[in-house]
This record gives C-alpha cells, sequence and structure tokens, in this order.
C-alpha cells in the first residue's frame, strides 16, 4: 500500500510524543529523586545532630546506662524509621539495628571492617554517602555519619540509615497518576489525528487526479471540492493556473504570430531591395536611397531583438538594479530635448511642468530614463499636430509621481488592460507608426515593476490617454546630494514649423 503524506505525519506524531513522554518521565524521575533525596538528607542530618546532642553525649559522657542508651536508641529507631549504628573510639559497634538479636558474626565483620566502611580522611569527620553498609543490607541506603567528641577527644561516631525504597514508590505514583492519564489522552488524540487525516485524504485524492489531468493537457477538468478550507482555496487556484495555462497557448499562437510579422515584414524588404539591386532593376544612382531603406529595416530588427532580449532577461532574472538618488529633471528635460526634431516634424507642444520642489528620488537613473523615453516616444505616435503632450511631476506622502499625458487619439477602453503586454499594438499604432516594436511598454512595466512601484494608465477615446508612475522619494545617505539647478517649468511647443520656448 502507498505510503501517504498523512501517514507520515501520523507516524511522525507517535515517534515526537514518545520522544516528549521519555524525556518528561526522566525529568521527573530525576527530578523528584534528587529532591527527595535532598530533604532525607537534610531530616537525617537535623536527627543526627539531635541525637548527638543528647542521647548520646549522655552516653559517651557516662551519665546513661548502656541499657538506657540502647533502648532510647531503639525507640528513636521505630518512631523515625531509621537504622541507627554507634561505634565507639575504638570501633566496637555498640549500637546497631537488631541490638537484641544474635548477629555476632554479621556484626563482627562489620566491626573488623569499619575502617574500610569510613575512609580514614572522614574517620573523624561527618560524612553522607549512599551504600549497602558493608553487605548488612541488600539495597543502598542512604547512610550520614555524625563524629561524637567527648572533652575534645574522638568519642566514636553514629550512623543514621534510611531506606530508599520509597523514592521509588513515590516516582511509581507520580507516573501512575500524572502520566498514564496523559498517555491515554495521547493515545485518543492519535486516534483522532488518524480519522482526521483519512477525511483529509478525499479532496487531496482529488486534488492529485485534477493535477494529472492537467498534466496531460486536459485543462477543463475541475476538482469539485467546495470546502472552505485550505484544499478548497488550493483547489480554486489550480482551477485559476488551468485557465492561465489554457490561456497560454492563445498568448503563445499571438506571440509567434507577432514576432513572425515583425521579423518578416522587414526581411522581406530588405531581401527585396538587395535582389532589386543586384539584377538592375533598381538602377545604381537609385541604390542609396533604397540602401538608407534596408538601413532603416535594419536598425529596426535590431531594436526588436534588443528588446526580446532584454524582456528575457526580465523573466529569467531578477532586474539588478543600480539604485542611487538623483534629481528626476536632471533626466526629463534632456530626454524630452532628444525630442525636438520629432516634435517640430509632426508640430505637436510638448512641456514639461513640476509641481514639486522635491524632485530627489531613490532608483535605477538610467532604468528611470528609459522609462520616461518609452513613454514620450508612445505619446508622439498617438498625438496629432496642434495637440500637446505633457510631462508633469508631483509629490503625494513618501512616492513622487511622474505623469506623460497627451491629447492624442486614447485607447479603448477593451485594449487598455492589454497595451502592457508584450507585441500589442492598437489600430492606429499599426496604421500610422510601422517602427514600434509592441515592447517598449512591457518594457516600461518591467522595470517600474522592479523597483517595488506601480505604473497606471487612464484613457479615453479622441481625448488622449495619460501613463502615472511612482517612485520613492530620496534615501537617507551620509552625504546629501545637492539637486541640479533646472528651471521650475519649461514650455516647448511648434508653430508654424519653428520650435519656441515659452516660460511663463
Amino acid at each position: 500500500m502507498k505510503k501517504t503524506a498523512f501517514d507520515t505525519i501520523v507516524i511522525g506524531f507517535v515517534f515526537l510524543v514518545i520522544i516528549i513522554f521519555s524525556i518528561l518521565v526522566f525529568y521527573t524521575i530525576h527530578n523528584t529523586q534528587e529532591r527527595l533525596y535532598e530533604r532525607t538528607e537534610a531530616d537525617i542530618k537535623g536527627t543526627g545532630n539531635m541525637l548527638v546532642q543528647n542521647s548520646v553525649a549522655d552516653y559517651v559522657s557516662a551519665e546513661t546506662t548502656i541499657e538506657d542508651f540502647a533502648s532510647y536508641m531503639k525507640q528513636a529507631s521505630e518512631t523515625l524509621g531509621l537504622d541507627i549504628w554507634f561505634a565507639d573510639n575504638e570501633g566496637n559497634i555498640i549500637i546497631y539495628p537488631s541490638y537484641e538479636k544474635n548477629e555476632n558474626i554479621k556484626i563482627n565483620r562489620i566491626a573488623d571492617n569499619i575502617n574500610a566502611y569510613i575512609d580514614n580522611k572522614q574517620q573523624h569527620s561527618d560524612f553522607t554517602l549512599t551504600d549497602n553498609f558493608n553487605g548488612y543490607y541488600k539495597d543502598d541506603m542512604l547512610c550520614s555519619g555524625f563524629v561524637v567528641y567527648n572533652n575534645g577527644s574522638y568519642a566514636g561516631i553514629l550512623i543514621l540509615c534510611h531506606s530508599l525504597n520509597f523514592m521509588h514508590e513515590v516516582v511509581t505514583g507520580t507516573i501512575t497518576s500524572t502520566y498514564m492519564p496523559f498517555l491515554v489522552l495521547v493515545v485518543l488524540a492519535l486516534l483522532a489525528l488518524m480519522g482526521i487525516s483519512n477525511s483529509m485524504l478525499k479532496p487531496m485524492r482529488e486534488l492529485i487526479r485534477t493535477s494529472k489531468s492537467y498534466a496531460a493537457g486536459n485543462f477543463n477538468a475541475r476538482a469539485n471540492i467546495n470546502t472552505k478550507n485550505e484544499f478548497g482555496e488550493l483547489a480554486k487556484y489550480m482551477e485559476e493556473m488551468a485557465e492561465e495555462l489554457s490561456r497560454s497557448n492563445e498568448y503563445r499562437k499571438s506571440f509567434i504570430s507577432n514576432i513572425s510579422h515583425d521579423f518578416r515584414s522587414p526581411l522581406t524588404s530588405i531581401k527585396g531591395y538587395i535582389e532589386a539591386m543586384l539584377d538592375g532593376t533598381i538602377p545604381p544612382e537609385k541604390h542609396e536611397k533604397y540602401l538608407n531603406i534596408v538601413l532603416t529595416e535594419t536598425q529596426r530588427l535590431t531594436k526588436l531583438t534588443q528588446g526580446l532580449l532584454e524582456l528575457n532577461n526580465f523573466d529569467s532574472f531578477d532586474l539588478q538594479l543600480d539604485k542611487s538618488n538623483f534629481d528626476l529633471k536632471s533626466i526629463i528635460t534632456p530626454t524630452i530635448n532628444t525630442f525636438e526634431g520629432r516634435c517640430q516634424d509632426k508640430g505637436v507642444y510638448l512641456k514639461s511642468i513640476f509641481l514639486t520642489d522635491n524632485t530627489i528620488v531613490y532608483a535605477d537613473r538610467t532604468r528611470i530614463q528609459q522609462v520616461i523615453y518609452n513613454l514620450v516616444d508612445n505619446a508622439i505616435k498617438f498625438t496629432p499636430e496642434g495637440r500637446q503632450i505633457t510631462v508633469r511631476v508631483t509629490e503625494k506622502g513618501n512616492k513622487i509621481y511622474t505623469s506623460v499625458k497627451d491629447e492624442g487619439v486614447g485607447i479603448p477602453e477593451e485594449s487598455i488592460k492589454k497595451v502592457f503586454d508584450r507585441f500589442y499594438k492598437t489600430d492606429p499604432s499599426r496604421g500610422k507608426d510601422k517602427t514600434g516594436t509592441g515592447l517598449g511598454l512591457a518594457i516600461t512595466k518591467e522595470i517600474i515593476k522592479a523597483h517595488g512601484e506601480n505604473i497606471t494608465l487612464t484613457s479615453k477615446v479622441g481625448e488622449g490617454s495619460e501613463f502615472i508612475f511612482s517612485l520613492p522619494m530620496q534615501k537617507e545617505m551620509q552625504v546629501p546630494i545637492k539637486p541640479i539647478h533646472v528651471a521650475t517649468e519649461e514650455d516647448k511647443f511648434f508653430s508654424n514649423g519653428k520650435f519656441k520656448i515659452k516660460k511663463n
């Protein structure tokens, strides 16, 4: 049976719970035992010091008999739940747990090895250790030794031993009362998770089936998932993706058709003119004229190829921007000046208006100059004689907005969303301007998008179009940039074929 992702989740959950449970149990046991050990050790030390100061002191100073001392120690042992040992200054065991029993052999063995039990360095000092008391006990005991002095001389040692079995009982009780219910809850949660995973597998299988259909080229398949959870959202986006993929075939065919047309037309002209010159159809005295036409067509092909390469770079890699602070005026005015000849030939009115003194932006200077050039170039194509083109710069919030507005033929409403598509040309453009490649606005949009900004278009047929793009204001730098001084407003227009400068 094929292992699903949810099986992996369930198995991972089980292992995770086991690891967490083991860590909790280990931590609880270790922490509980350590605290119980410390508490028991403190109690034994308090009891030992009390016994040394009272009954043991009376015995070593001969104020009480050994029988009374033994009786008191027996009573204390039963009351406190401790095994009490006492060895005199010669190592003879006077008091031991089975005092009234005849265990001389075992006791003597302990007495003979008292120095082995108590390290020589510790013989005359208090100590605490865990031991079976030289084999007397089956299990380890917590034993504390208290040195007894009489008139400054070593008089013996009192040893109190406490069983550690109660610690195991406490730990067992803690695990039983605390972790067993937790373990039951984990098992129930695991069963619930398995049930949930099985219920989620159904939409997942449906998504897999649908994705296989898309992979086979059937973009009409639907997942039929109407839930409002993540699976429903995923199904929705998958269907939207299928619709986009379905439209991509149409786009691909349109792309091939457009690029074939744009390459075929100049190549046909170039081929025809060259053949005509070679076979003598075009006489030598007219070669220069037609060679200039061939050169123009070649330049158009070069421009088209460069545009395609540039857009391909946008698709394949993130556009690398060389951002810096610069004055928009320093690129708008020179860019506008480059169109003087074309504006004079067409008799259009071109001006720039700066409605803010703050025209310093943080962007890629070369790329933004390319954007302005493309927008102005596009506006000139569609602006009839005697009409006006305005480049306007304004400020709003922390953005600088640049507008290129013309009084041209305008763009139909159904074409507004398509003007940024590659190779898209409106009918007027095809009829009046043969030099366009249909890539300028597409490149413009990619550049603005790479800056993280937006470009918008508003247009009405017969009234003109307006492109507006935003750029961030200057970025604070250690060395302030001094703005380039340019006139605040410069109107350029043409009248009767003569270029004039108008200043308000």
